[in-house]
């Protein structure tokens, strides 16, 4: 038969996640393999992700095309994924494992002092900055803000006043927004690091 090839995402409701979806079955077709997509309902729920790794190794995928929920608690289920022989491929967001075969994703720092960039070139004298970030424990997040924060932190002139982590979806992130700014109205410029919390945020 056909190598089998899961490819298990942060979740499957975002456009973003769509167009991977789309490209991974456009390979399969090309290359002549058996691909299955998914991922939980929202980018917090790592317990199901591992579920589907561990039932991906149960069908007999040769493959797992993975992004990680929660870089440490994504790790156990990979590392027993490879250790039954299976090749890990991480994409968009990594996992803390020693077993993954192969990684393709954004330089999330470099991502990051982009923002930082984008800021400066604003027009404003006085930048009073608020960060709405999603999940503390995915690693995307957290290295987009470590690049922002390094980009910013000797610039006369610019100063994160508030940071706050939301919920990967929309109406947190709106929500989350809302108090930062309720607490800080002398914030200008908010920067937000994904899809989700971009919508909201804006």
């Amino acid at each position: 038969g056909r190598p089998y090839v899961a490819l298990v995402a942060k979740s499957t409701t975002s456009a973003f996640w769509r167009s991977v979806f789309a490209g991974a079955n456009a390979a399969g077709t090309e290359y002549n393999l058996d691909v299955t997509v998914d991922g939980p309902d929202n980018e917090e729920d790592y317990e199901t992700q591992n579920e589907m790794i561990a039932e991906a190794v149960e069908s007999g995928a040769r493959v797992i095309v993975f992004s990680a929920v929660d870089y440490e608690a994504n790790a156990a289920a990979i590392d027993a994924a490879a250790a039954k022989g299976v090749q890990i491929v991480v994409i968009d967001s990594d996992v803390d494992s020693e077993a993954v075969s192969c990684r393709i994703s954004t330089d999330n720092y470099e991502a990051g002092q982009m923002m930082g960039q984008a800021i400066l070139e604003s027009g404003l004298e006085e930048l009073r900055i608020g960060l709405v970030n999603f999940d503390k424990n995915s690693a995307n997040g957290q290295q987009r803000e470590r690049g922002l924060r390094d980009m910013l932190e000797d610039v006369p002139g610019a100063r994160i006043v508030d940071a706050v982590n939301v919920l990967s979806t929309t109406e947190d992130a709106k929500e989350g927004t809302r108090q930062m700014l309720q607490e800080h109205p002398d914030i200008n410029v908010i920067a937000t690091f994904n899809e989700w919390t971009s919508l909201g945020v804006g």
